[in-house]
């Protein structure tokens, strides 16, 4: 029999609310250059090779900064470390409004993949600082849901403005906009909406107590390799369009919106669903971390598989959209699941590290594939492309069940006590 979760103020949920507007800002301020991606490589003579060799670096250099930065929010505090990293994309990101070239498209993308390296360590560390065990994974879908909102709303005011105004200016305003956002934080402070709840000092058990363990390692290969298709229908959706489906960057906007939409849902949906369907390690079917992984990879990869077999269909832009807005529904749970799921196997005070740590997972994926990508775009692989990323969700699960092994009872019991007693 399940208790349903008691019920929260408002002001509780503010700093969950803070991560979203942070996370909302992160993504626009990535999404642009994959959003304007056709007309900025023909003004800056770049090839999709190119392209990808700058993602690559934005990946390295995320991948690198988010244990940085989680483990300066578990040992500094979140807030300056959090005030710090926003400063340092900001900048990153209006010094693409001077971009002259392949060497400078690298530089700022890898200061910009620095300084986002915090976004997500901060998302679970104020989660798990100020939100019951029963409140946490929906908590977690609302923080970082603003991801897939920037995602959503971007085409359709980036693609207009670049229009008017140019691509130039729209990395103008991203900077603008990330300043604002420190003066809302500074501000979230002084009023005193931040509030942590009181944490028990009861040591986990050896097995899991270290920061490095299998649990951490088994998270980051579920999250990385499980939501690959994410960034794959973030970088290279804009193109797949415009070079295959043939739709002019003046129509992206009107498209890209909706494959994020499915994120969102995603992430809210599976948050949810986690809160109470009490996951539980040794449990059957549904129940069972593998049994939700399972779920989500084979859905993963029959649809991405089936997205280039469309392209000579009547509607075809349709379609694709619509199994894209699926992929990315069901990539937000891999997210979602991954990161909740992760959080029992380790101590709370090594939230921040474990995010960090995990989406690093993501990114050297991201890097790794998105270089692959668009070596393969060039030389007119589509297909083949789609198909390499069908593929990773499933890997992703199998490595996850080798690295996870089987926890004792006594370390789940413990997570479960100390995080997250919905989800063990």
């Amino acid at each position: 029999m399940t208790t349903r979760p008691a019920r929260l103020s408002l002001v509780a949920w503010t700093p969950c609310i803070a991560m979203l507007l942070l996370s909302f800002i992160s993504l626009v301020d990535r999404s642009i250059l994959s959003i304007l991606s056709p007309v900025i490589l023909r003004d800056l003579h770049l090839s999709a090779e190119q392209y990808g060799v700058a993602i690559f670096v934005f990946s390295i250099c995320y991948m690198l900064a988010n244990p940085v930065w989680g483990f300066c929010m578990d040992r500094l505090g979140l807030f300056a470390a959090i005030g710090l990293a926003v400063v340092l994309w900001s900048l990153a990101s209006g010094a693409h409004a001077l971009l002259a070239g392949f060497v400078g498209l690298c530089c700022a993308r890898g200061l910009l993949g620095f300084g986002e390296g915090a976004t997500f360590p901060a998302g679970l560390k104020t989660v798990v600082e100020t939100l019951p065990p029963e409140r946490r994974s929906f908590g977690l879908g609302l923080a970082y849901s603003g991801g897939s909102l920037g995602a959503l709303l971007t085409p359709i005011v980036i693609v207009p403005l670049a229009h008017r105004w140019g691509w130039r200016s729209t990395f103008v305003l991203s900077a603008v906009v990330g300043f604002a956002w420190i003066g809302g934080w500074l501000l979230l402070r002084a009023a005193g909406l931040y509030r942590p709840l009181a944490a028990k000092a009861t040591p986990a058990p050896a097995v899991f107590g270290s920061r490095w363990n299998r649990g951490l390692f088994a998270t980051a290969a579920i999250y990385g390799l499980g939501a690959a298709p994410l960034a794959f229908g973030l970088y290279a959706g804009p193109l797949y369009l415009n070079r295959v489906l043939h739709q002019p960057q003046s129509a992206l906007g009107h498209l890209l919106w909706i494959p994020p939409a499915g994120w969102e849902a995603g992430y809210l949906f599976w948050g949810w669903v986690a809160d109470r369907k009490r996951m539980r390690a040794g449990g059957a079917g549904l129940s069972s971390p593998l049994g939700l992984f399972s779920l989500l990879g084979l859905g993963s990869t029959v649809l991405v598989g089936v997205i280039p077999l469309c392209a000579a269909l009547p509607s075809a832009v349709l379609i694709t959209m619509a199994l894209l807005f699926l992929v990315m529904f069901l990539s937000g749970g891999f997210v979602v699941l991954a990161l909740a799921y992760g959080a029992t196997t380790q101590s709370a005070a090594n939230g921040g590290f474990l995010a960090g740590f995990s989406i690093s997972g993501w990114s050297l994926t991201t890097g790794v594939l998105m270089w692959v990508v668009g070596r393969m775009f060039d030389k007119g692989e589509y297909a083949q492309s789609f198909w390499l990323v069908a593929a990773l969700p499933c890997a992703g699960i199998l490595l996850w069940r080798l690295l996870s092994g089987k926890p004792p009872k006594a370390a789940v019991s413990h997570a479960s006590a100390e995080v997250d007693p919905a989800l063990v």
